[in-house]
C-alpha cells in the first residue's frame, strides 16, 4: 500500500530546494495528497486560483520530483474539491490504492485493515491545535466528549445532538474536523460523514428530480441513516428548504434512536433560523447547544503565537500586539494577516517582519474598526447620544435611553455578524425577541423618519473616522 502522505513529503522536501521560499510557501506547501489512480498522485489546491496558478507554473517540476524520486508513478494531477468526483467516477479505484472521495464531503468507511485507510480530515484541525478561551471551552469541551463517546447511548447525560454555533471563522469547522480526526484515529470501525449542508440540499434536489417514483429519495435517506456519526455544517442553509427539512426531520429520528451521534454547526442557534420547523428546531435544542464568541485580545495573541510556533514562523512581539488589535473578529483573517505580512517581509528580504512593514502589507485590507467591533459600536452610541454606557445596557427606560438603545442594537445587527442571543448578552443579558423587537422598529422608523435616519448616519460617520 503506498503511503502518498509519505511520497509527498519526500518530494516537498525536494522542491523546496528547487523553488524560492516564498513560491513554496504560497503554491507548494499548501498542496494536500488526495489519492494516486494508475500512477497518477492527485494533490488538492485550496482554490481555483491556488490550482490554476501550480498547474501553469509549477507542474512539471512537481512532476519531475515526484517520478525522479518514485518511479512508479507517471503523472501528478492538481484539482480542488468541486473536481473530486462521487463513488464509482474517475478517481475510484477498485483495486483499493485511492480513497473513497465525495464532492464537498468526508466519508470514513469502516475497514479492519487500518494501514488501508488514509484519514480525509484536515491534519491540522484537531483538538491540540485549537486555543482554548472563554469565548469556545464549552465547545471544545463538548467536541471532545462527543468524539471520546459518540452517541454516548445508554448515559443519563448525553451531548446528542451537539449543535455548536457562531460567526464566520471562529473554528466551528475546526471543532467538526478534530471531531473526526480522533474518531478516525480511535474508532476505526465506526462509519463516519461529515457533509456542508448546501451539499445535502444538492442530492436531495437531484434524487426527487431524477425519477417520479421516490426511490432516489428513499436511497438518499438510506444512505444518511446508516451512518455512525453524522457531522452536518453550516445547518442554517436548511432555511427555506421544505422538502429537505421533512426528509431530514426522518433522517435525524432514525439517528437518534439508534444511539447515533449527530453534530450540527451554524452560524446561529436553531431559534434564528426563521421557517425552520418547530419539531426539528425542538431537536436541535434537545441536547447541547454550545456557542463560540469572537476571542479576547490575550486570546488572539495567543492564537498567532501558537501559529508562528508551529509554522516555524518569526515576527516582533509589537507585530502580534498590532495584529491582534487590528483583526478581533475573525481568527481566519487574523492568520491569513499574519501570513501576508510574514511574506511581505520575505519579498523585502527581512529576515522578520516590524511594526512598519506589517502595516504597509496590510494597508489594503486591513479592516476598519466599523463593523467588527460591538464595544465601538456602543461607546459611539454613548457619545452622540451624551449617556453613559452603563445606563445604555441598564434597565433604564427613559425615553433617550430607549431610543439610545434601540439604535445601537440596530447598528450592531447592521453591520455586524452576531447571533441575537450573543447582541442580547452585550445589552444585560435582554432575551433574542428584545433585540428583535429593537431592530424592527429602527428599521420600520428609517423609512419614513428623517431623524432617525440624520442618527443613523451621524454615528456612522463617527465611527468612520
Amino acid at each position: 500500500m503506498i503511503d502518498i502522505g509519505r511520497v509527498w513529503s519526500d518530494v516537498k522536501n525536494e522542491l523546496s530546494i528547487s523553488i524560492n521560499s516564498i513560491a513554496y510557501m504560497m503554491w507548494i506547501d499548501t498542496l494536500t495528497p488526495v489519492c494516486v489512480k494508475k500512477g497518477v498522485l492527485y494533490l488538492l489546491a485550496s482554490s481555483i486560483t491556488a490550482r490554476n496558478a501550480v498547474n501553469k507554473n509549477y507542474k512539471d517540476t512537481v512532476k519531475k520530483a515526484l517520478v525522479t524520486l518514485y518511479s512508479s508513478f507517471s503523472d501528478v494531477e492538481f484539482i480542488v474539491e468541486s473536481d473530486i468526483p462521487s463513488r464509482g467516477s474517475a478517481l475510484d479505484d477498485s483495486s483499493g490504492d485511492s480513497d473513497d472521495i465525495h464532492d464537498n464531503q468526508i466519508v470514513i468507511n469502516s475497514s479492519a485493515d487500518s494501514e488501508k485507510r488514509i484519514c480525509p480530515f484536515i491534519e491540522k484541525y484537531s483538538f491540540n491545535n485549537l486555543i482554548e478561551g472563554d469565548n469556545n471551552k464549552l465547545a471544545k469541551h463538548a467536541a471532545i466528549a462527543v468524539a471520546q463517546k459518540p452517541g454516548n447511548a445508554g448515559e443519563f447525560i448525553t451531548f446528542n445532538p451537539l449543535f455548536i454555533y457562531g460567526g464566520v471563522g471562529l473554528g466551528k469547522t475546526h471543532l467538526l474536523h478534530a471531531i473526526g480526526n480522533y474518531l478516525w484515529q480511535n474508532f476505526p470501525e465506526k462509519k463516519v460523514l461529515y457533509v456542508p449542508t448546501e451539499k445535502m440540499t444538492t442530492e436531495y434536489i437531484e434524487s426527487i428530480s431524477s425519477d417520479k417514483t421516490s426511490t432516489n429519495v428513499r436511497a438518499f435517506r438510506e444512505k444518511y441513516r446508516n451512518i455512525d456519526v453524522l457531522m452536518l455544517d453550516d445547518v442554517q442553509f436548511l432555511e427555506g428548504k421544505v422538502g429537505l427539512q421533512e426528509v431530514f426531520f426522518h433522517i435525524f429520528n432514525d439517528l437518534f434512536q439508534a444511539g447515533k451521534q449527530i453534530v450540527l454547526s451554524s452560524d446561529r442557534p436553531p431559534k434564528e433560523i426563521s421557517t425552520l420547523e418547530e419539531r426539528l428546531r425542538s431537536r436541535f435544542e434537545g441536547g447541547l447547544l454550545a456557542d463560540i464568541l469572537a476571542p479576547g485580545l490575550e486570546m488572539r495573541i495567543a492564537i498567532l503565537k501558537h501559529k508562528m510556533l508551529l509554522q516555524k514562523i518569526a515576527a516582533n512581539e509589537d507585530v502580534v500586539h498590532y495584529l491582534a488589535e487590528q483583526f478581533d473578529s475573525n481568527v481566519r483573517e487574523l492568520e491569513g494577516a499574519l501570513t501576508k505580512v510574514v511574506l511581505y517581509a520575505q519579498l523585502l528580504n527581512r529576515a522578520s517582519p516590524d511594526i512598519i512593514i506589517a502595516k504597509e502589507a496590510l494597508k489594503t485590507n486591513a479592516p476598519k474598526k466599523v463593523g467588527v467591533d460591538s464595544s465601538d459600536i456602543i461607546s459611539t452610541v454613548c457619545s452622540y447620544f451624551r449617556v453613559s454606557e452603563s445606563d445604555l445596557i441598564g434597565k433604564k427606560k427613559t425615553k433617550l435611553l430607549s431610543e439610545a438603545r434601540m439604535i445601537a442594537i440596530y447598528l450592531i445587527t447592521d453591520m455586524l455578524s452576531i447571533p441575537l442571543v450573543t447582541i442580547g448578552q452585550l445589552f444585560g443579558g435582554r432575551d433574542h425577541t428584545t433585540i428583535i423587537h429593537a431592530r424592527d422598529k429602527i428599521q420600520n422608523k428609517l423609512k419614513d423618519n428623517k431623524e432617525t435616519e440624520k442618527q443613523i448616519n451621524d454615528i456612522k460617520n463617527m465611527l468612520d473616522r
